[in-house]
């Protein structure tokens, strides 16, 4: 296989440390990176390589596990195994805490915003999800603890246009959450994994999401209307979720990671094999074939332990970020093979 993914750079980003998620913002100017120092790192670019440009070190006291920023670049949320989510604020290149957000039990696993700004979700090894409503004066206040999986939740992440959560958990399912009268809900529950979901990406259109799980699998999950041509049945109320591709005998190891580029359509895992992979959909022959995908890119040993995360630049098609518990972040240039 041509080498369709190339190292453009590697750098030491929580050394001694395990380097947990990486997060772009918005406009593709930065990167946040956490770890198990208890630090986030801000990263930018300086000449062909990557320089830090703030270390975020004084908001936990444990691990951080997931970063975020806000849609409008202005905020950074970071959820940490100390049971709290800090809000950082961007002003003049510092960033500053602006509020502490507390109320889970146990350790927070993920947070995320939703494309407006307006609300915040989080999400806990205490089996819980949140949502929070963000205020003009920076306020947050907790609009609903939703307790629908029934073991350690991983991962949310929000719908790329619309006020639907998709939460990931260790009773391996997905779960999908929407406001109804006030209040939210459950309104979807994805089954097929065999283990642990540790992760879920959208589609640019978000009529699909994409899951990685410790059975070693990916599943490609697809949303179908009331009177769909494929005959899937629905309720009037709820549009049906269904596993239309599930990708395996891949990945060695658990996938921890699992990134859907909204440029290209590339799907990016990080897996506990210390490998990172790039799959690509397969044009149908014609019309009703069933979704498949290909392995476009595999480096065995793109970090020297477990990778954790992976992230595609928004704004530069085939700018891949990766992270390991080496505590290295590496730069990839993604090219999708010739014949795909």
């Amino acid at each position: 296989m041509p080498e369709a993914l190339a190292l453009l750079g590697r750098v030491p980003a929580h050394p001694e440390s395990r380097c947990w998620a990486l997060a772009w913002s918005p406009g593709g100017a930065l990167l946040a990176s956490c770890g198990g120092d208890r630090t986030v790192r801000v990263w930018g670019r300086e000449g062909s390589g990557w320089a830090c440009r703030a270390v975020l070190a004084d908001g936990h006291q444990r691990t951080v596990r997931r970063v975020a920023w806000s849609p409008c670049g202005h905020y950074l949320a970071s959820a940490s195994f100390d049971g709290t989510t800090c809000v950082w604020k961007r002003q003049d290149g510092a960033f500053e805490v602006v509020a502490t957000l507390e109320g889970h039990e146990n350790e927070v696993k993920s947070v995320a915003w939703a494309p407006s700004g307006s609300l915040l979700a989080t999400c806990s090894r205490d089996k819980s999800v949140w949502v929070w409503e963000v205020d003009e004066e920076e306020e947050y206040e907790c609009v609903s603890v939703l307790n629908a999986h029934t073991q350690d939740v991983k991962h949310v992440v929000w719908h790329p246009s619309q006020e639907l959560l998709a939460s990931a958990s260790y009773d391996d399912t997905v779960r999908l959450y929407r406001e109804e009268e006030d209040d939210w809900v459950c309104c979807a529950t994805l089954e097929g994994h065999e283990s642990t979901v540790w992760a879920v990406a959208w589609e640019r259109s978000g009529h699909r999401l994409v899951s990685c799980s410790d059975d070693r699998t990916l599943r490609v999950w697809q949303r179908f209307e009331e009177g769909n041509q494929e005959g899937v049945p629905c309720s009037r109320s709820e549009p049906s979720w269904k596993c239309v591709c599930t990708l395996s005998g891949y990945h060695g190891r658990t996938i921890y990671d699992v990134a859907w580029c909204h440029l290209t359509g590339a799907v990016a895992t990080a897996c506990g094999d210390d490998a990172v992979r790039v799959f690509e959909e397969v044009t149908p022959a014609s019309p009703g074939c069933p979704v498949t995908f290909s392995l476009a890119a595999h480096v065995p040993r793109a970090h020297a332990q477990d990778v954790n995360g992976v992230a595609w630049h928004p704004r530069e098609p085939g700018l891949l970020a990766s992270c390991g518990d080496d505590g290295d972040i590496a730069f990839w240039r993604y090219q999708r093979p010739e014949g795909l």
